[in-house]
């Protein structure tokens, strides 16, 4: 009774001591740089709009696909969350990297082990006693590893902390390649409203063309203004061609990004439409905490200070317990007996005492590694508050462009009608009127141009936020003015 009372009593001294774990406690990044880094002067359109940053990747974005109110566009970007093998293959990353952490986590616990062999032996006839003789042996053993000062519970620590970071970077990855993907819908959408805009035009020059070339036999126009007009006709035309091309390319792009065959994809051709969907017009601070590539930047922070404390637990002693029970016999039948019963315990323990400064230098790159890893985490939160500004002033900058490019197009196809008039009169020759029209014809692509930009930078937008957002309800108006947050909530 005493000796298994003294069992205990080491047993439980063990797991005292196995909960000793050295090494610096992990202190939040987010947490130092809430104020020095993400403050609202980084936000010079936001107000009294702030609060201490925590990165909050497990928050649901929801499908923030849905402000543009787009079927086709939905149905692309679940299909490249459910088909995209890039996706599949940042999946089976974190995998590993959950797997990772069982297997260093097994070093917490005893491992047992069995074994059985059989030998039979004779010896050389030349000796003056020769014998043959068996050997039956059955048994089991234990070791354990007592992880006295939490070396192995660090180095658990900042696997956990790893899977976790490759949980948002395949988080990430998911939200850049959908973004990509939206971001090829509306330029194929924008090269399709081109393409129904040159189509009108080759129309037109067409029967230009041929007004031009009757005025011609009539004597009221000669054969450089016919030149002009097919010159016009055929710009027009090469326009197309290259449009068509860059459709292609577009489609193809698309295609791959969400795991298809370029010759599968079959896409409805609709142009862009005027409708933009309702964006805010200032971001707090609780947005930006949603992206993940800041979370897995924090998580590597996390990892990294978990690894000082495993290179710290390596000056210190290393003890481990090693037990093992066999039964051993010459003949099976006596193999299960109370005489062929063995036993024996191996306490070990392994002190470092001289390592010509390896243990030192260990220490001194973990640390290194932490810094370094704290750094890259302020460079991604300064690096998505200058994205999401430059959202920002994209945004209101391409609105006020779009207005003052709808006001020159308006203008220039009036010219373009005036010149017309003026040449049908005879007061000016054709270059007039081919100048007019290039100049119309040019206008209005760019006006569709920015009309693309305008939605890539919505896009660009929601990718720089991490997600989505919600709008306020009608309910909710006259809260907005004094609680401007609830306007902004996250998507549930």
């Amino acid at each position: 009774m005493m000796r298994i009372l003294n069992n205990i009593i080491i047993f439980a001294i063990s797991i005292i001591l196995a909960g000793c774990v050295v090494g610096p406690d992990y202190k939040d990044a987010s947490t130092e740089l809430s104020i020095s880094d993400i403050t609202e002067e980084h936000f010079y359109r936001d107000e009294n709009l702030w609060k201490d940053a925590t990165p909050s990747d497990k928050l649901p974005k929801g499908n923030w696909w849905e402000v543009f109110n787009d079927e086709v566009l939905e149905d692309l970007l679940k299909l490249c969350k459910d088909n995209s093998p890039t996706l599949a293959s940042a999946f089976y990353k974190i995998e590993k990297a959950r797997e990772a952490v069982r297997i260093d986590a097994a070093d917490l616990y005893p491992h047992a082990n069995g074994n059985a062999s059989y030998s039979k032996a004779e010896r050389s006839h030349n000796l003056k006693s020769s014998s043959t003789y068996e050997k039956w042996l059955l048994g089991m053993g234990f070791t354990w590893d007592l992880d006295f000062f939490g070396r192995v519970q660090r180095i658990v620590e900042a696997d956990i902390a790893d899977a976790e970071a490759q949980l948002y970077a395949y988080n990430n990855l998911m939200l850049s390649l959908q973004s990509q993907v939206a971001v090829e819908y509306f330029t194929i959408r924008q090269y399709i409203a081109e393409v129904d805009l040159l189509l009108r035009t080759i129309d037109v020059r067409k029967k230009q063309t041929e007004l031009v070339r009757r005025r011609v036999k009539l004597d009221f126009a000669n054969e450089l203004d016919l030149q002009r007009a097919l010159q016009q006709e055929y710009e027009a035309v090469a326009q197309l061609s290259t449009l068509e091309r860059q459709i292609a390319i577009s489609k193809n792009r698309m295609a791959i990004l969400i795991g298809l065959s370029p010759s599968s994809l079959i896409l409805n051709d609709q142009p862009l439409t005027e409708k933009l969907p309702k964006l805010p017009e200032a971001v707090p601070s609780q947005l930006l905490e949603r992206r993940p590539d800041v979370a897995e930047a924090e998580r590597k922070v996390c990892a990294a200070n978990a690894r000082i404390g495993a290179a710290q637990a390596a000056f210190f002693p290393t003890v481990s317990i090693s037990a093992n029970t066999d039964l051993t016999a010459n003949k099976i039948e006596k193999l299960v007996n109370s005489s062929s019963f063995a036993w024996g315990v191996s306490p070990q323990i392994y002190i470092p005492i001289f390592q010509a400064g390896r243990i030192i230098a260990q220490k001194r790159v973990a640390l290194a590694a932490h810094k370094e890893a704290l750094e890259d985490y302020k460079a991604t939160v300064l690096s998505a508050i200058g994205q999401v500004e430059n959202s920002l002033s994209e945004i209101n900058y391409l609105k006020r462009e779009y207005e003052k490019r709808r006001d020159v197009t308006i203008a220039s196809l009036k010219v373009q009608e005036l010149t017309q008039k003026q040449y049908d009169q005879g007061y000016v020759d054709y270059f007039s009127v081919s100048d007019a029209q290039r100049l119309a014809l040019e206008n209005e692509r760019l006006q569709i141009r920015l009309r693309g930009d305008q939605f890539r930078a919505c896009v660009a937008l929601i990718s720089s936020l991490g997600g989505g957002w919600t709008l306020p309800k009608e309910e909710d108006k006259e809260t907005e003015k004094t609680f401007v947050p609830r306007a902004l909530e996250l998507y549930k």
